[in-house]
C-alpha cells in the first residue's frame, strides 16, 4: 500500500476519544499537512489556539494487529471546563471532524451507553463504522470507555484530568484490535498525525468555551 494511499485514508470516529483518534474528514489540506515534529516542552501560554499544536504528543504502537496509542496535551482551562467538553457526548459532531452522529441512549448518573456513527474513505471507497460504549465517569478526573458492540473487535480507552495550577493536563490511552484489515496497516505516521488533528479539535473547542465563560456578560 503506497504512501498517496495512505494519506487518502481517513479512518472515521467510532469512539469519543480514539474513535476519535482515527477519525479524520477527506479534505484537500490532507495532502498538505507538514510532517509534524514532537515537542521537548509544554508552554501552553505561547499557543495559538487555531493552529495546529506541535505540542499535542502522541505515540502509536500498531503490530498489525493491535493498535495502541497514547496521548497527552495542556489545555489553558481548568479540569471542570476540560471535562464539559470531554464529556459532551450529544454535541460531538459540532466540534470533531468525521463523526456524523453521537448519543447518549441510556445510564443515568456516571455510567452511560453512547452511541456514534461516522465514515471513514479510502480511495472510491466508503465504509459506516457504529459503536456503542459503556462510559464510566469519575467527575472530574477519569473518563473510561469500553466498546460493547460496533466495527471494532477491541476498543477500550482511558482519559485522565491532571490539574496543573490553572491548566490541565490531559492524558489519554487507547487499545484497540480493529475489526477492518485496512486499519491493521494504517501507518504510525499517519494515525499519529490524524490522532493529533482531533486532539487539537477537542482543545479548540476547550479554549474556545473558556473564552466563553471569561468574557465579560
Amino acid at each position: 500500500m503506497n504512501r498517496i494511499l495512505m494519506k487518502k485514508l481517513h479512518v472515521a470516529s467510532v469512539a469519543f476519544l480514539l474513535g476519535l483518534l482515527l477519525s479524520g474528514s477527506a479534505s484537500a489540506e490532507a495532502e498538505k499537512r507538514p510532517k509534524i515534529e514532537k515537542a521537548s516542552a509544554v508552554n501552553l501560554g505561547e499557543q495559538v489556539s487555531e493552529r495546529r499544536d506541535k505540542e499535542i504528543e502522541i505515540r502509536v504502537q500498531n503490530d498489525g494487529e493491535r493498535i495502541l496509542v497514547y496521548a497527552t496535551f495542556v489545555v489553558p482551562v481548568g479540569p471542570q471546563q476540560a471535562w464539559a467538553v470531554l464529556t459532551d457526548f450529544d454535541n460531538i459532531p459540532n466540534f470533531i471532524s468525521g463523526v456524523q452522529s453521537s448519543k447518549v441512549t441510556s445510564g443515568t448518573g456516571n455510567n452511560l451507553q453512547v452511541s456514534q456513527r461516522g465514515v471513514t474513505q479510502f480511495g472510491f471507497f466508503t465504509f459506516s463504522f457504529d459503536s456503542v460504549r459503556e462510559v464510566n465517569l469519575s467527575p472530574f478526573n477519569k473518563i473510561q470507555e469500553r466498546m460493547i458492540s460496533g466495527n471494532m473487535r477491541k476498543m477500550e480507552e482511558t482519559t485522565i484530568l491532571l490539574p496543573e495550577g490553572n491548566q490541565t493536563r490531559i492524558a489519554y490511552q487507547a487499545d484497540i484490535v480493529p475489526g477492518l484489515w485496512i486499519l491493521r496497516f494504517a501507518g504510525q505516521f499517519f494515525i499519529e498525525n490524524e490522532a493529533r488533528e482531533q486532539f487539537q479539535q477537542i482543545k479548540n473547542e476547550m479554549i474556545r468555551r473558556g473564552k466563553i465563560l471569561a468574557s465579560p456578560r
